[in-house]
């Protein structure tokens, strides 16, 4: 019950955060100051408890290009965001103006507890800022002091006056999506489409049908890969991939924390692993990370996941010797213990005494390092020798 209420409540703060992007759709051509007053009004309703100023100088344009107006106020929404949860503060302050460079500049202050930054890494939410602002061609800082308040400074090119030097768009990284449950894959996939660096070329419920779309003219930058596939395991398809495009990356979404599981695809050449109850935002910035050929896995955790896999191997490798040192008769009653028989059944059908069952038995339990019938079974059962009926 605890597992279900968590995953409903991050279902409930993943449904409000897409309602919230929606909701920040500013109409082409429409006045800049009005979406950001209407956004302003959306966060003090959603947090009465604090004062919420917005202050737009008379130099700031009231015209902005659509991808400039729509980028400034998802940055704006994402740090009132990170205000409301984070910062207990009773005042929050948002001031747009022009600055002595001709650059657009918003500032998003607040009275909270402040951070320090040498503690407090960057996350998901202010990495997809820094994005959002670099793909304007501009900079983005975010200041804290412990105690004193937090501040997040926007500045982009003053293109609306037509002065500014357009940022030339990027190319956009082109996505396949790998996943047998469709209404997961199309909730990623419509999450990639509505950012403007993104494009999904393919999805595939399979490993056969991916391999299709790999073998077909587009090329794919990032595969976004469930473990778990209807004809085998994901991670397989990252060969096929690099084989298509050998710059190509691979991000593993698994809904189990296997360690073993996670340290096959890291050795199969994963560039990065998320869980599937990842929110879509994390999804959507490690996909333009690894498109963009940064590194999301720290080294450190590479290492020790290999080194797992490569013990893991050894383990598998030591089990399938014991198996095999294992005489016919006794693999035929271990088969027969896995098909629930007891010592008694065991020996009637066998035409063998009690006594020589036993022995038989003792010899399975020593070769596999087990401590009774039971564990034999398991043990045998987990490596493939038997299968429990």
């Amino acid at each position: 019950m605890r597992e279900a209420e968590a995953a409903l409540t991050r279902s409930v703060r993943g449904l409000r955060s897409a309602v919230h992007d929606l909701s920040l759709e500013p109409e082409a051509g429409g006045p800049f100051h009005r979406s950001v007053e209407a956004l302003v009004e959306l966060n003090r309703q959603m947090n009465p408890g604090c004062r919420l100023d917005l202050e737009v100088d008379e130099s700031f344009p009231d015209e902005l290009p659509t991808k400039t107006s729509k980028e400034l106020l998802r940055v704006v929404q994402e740090a009132l965001a990170n205000a409301r949860r984070h910062s207990e503060a009773d005042r929050v302050r948002v001031v747009a103006r022009v600055v002595q460079n001709e650059r657009l500049r918003i500032e998003i202050s607040d009275d909270g507890k402040g951070f320090d930054p040498e503690e407090v890494p960057a996350g998901v939410g202010t990495r997809g800022m820094r994005e959002r602002v670099r793909a304007l061609g501009g900079d983005l800082e975010v200041a804290g002091v412990p105690d004193g308040g937090a501040r997040v400074t926007v500045e982009v090119p003053n293109d609306a006056v037509g002065d500014g030097v357009p940022v030339p768009p990027t190319e956009r990284a082109r996505v396949l999506l790998v996943d047998d449950h469709a209404s997961f894959r199309q909730g990623v996939a419509s999450a990639l489409e509505a950012e403007p660096d993104l494009v999904v070329v393919g999805q595939a419920g399979s490993l056969a049908e991916a391999r299709e779309t790999l073998a077909g003219e587009q090329a794919v930058a990032v595969a976004v890969i469930d473990l778990g596939l209807p004809d085998g395991h994901g991670a397989e398809l990252i060969a096929s991939l690099r084989a298509a495009n050998p710059r190509a990356q691979a991000l593993v979404l698994s809904a189990s924390l296997d360690r073993a599981e996670i340290a096959r695809a890291v050795e199969l050449g994963a560039s990065g692993l998320l869980h599937k109850a990842s929110s879509m935002a994390e999804i959507v910035d490690a996909v333009r990370r690894l498109g963009a050929g940064e590194t999301i896995l720290p080294l450190g955790e590479v290492v020790e996941l290999l080194r797992f896999a490569g013990t893991h191997k050894e383990q598998e490798q030591e089990a399938h010797r014991a198996l095999d040192s294992l005489t016919d008769r006794e693999r035929e009653i271990l088969t027969l213990l896995a098909e629930g028989l007891d010592a008694a059944e065991i020996s009637s059908q066998l035409h063998i005494s009690a006594k020589t069952e036993r022995n038989h038995v003792a010899r399975i339990l020593s070769k596999l390092g087990a401590h009774s019938r039971l564990q034999a079974v398991i043990f045998a059962a987990r490596h493939g020798a038997v299968e429990i009926s």
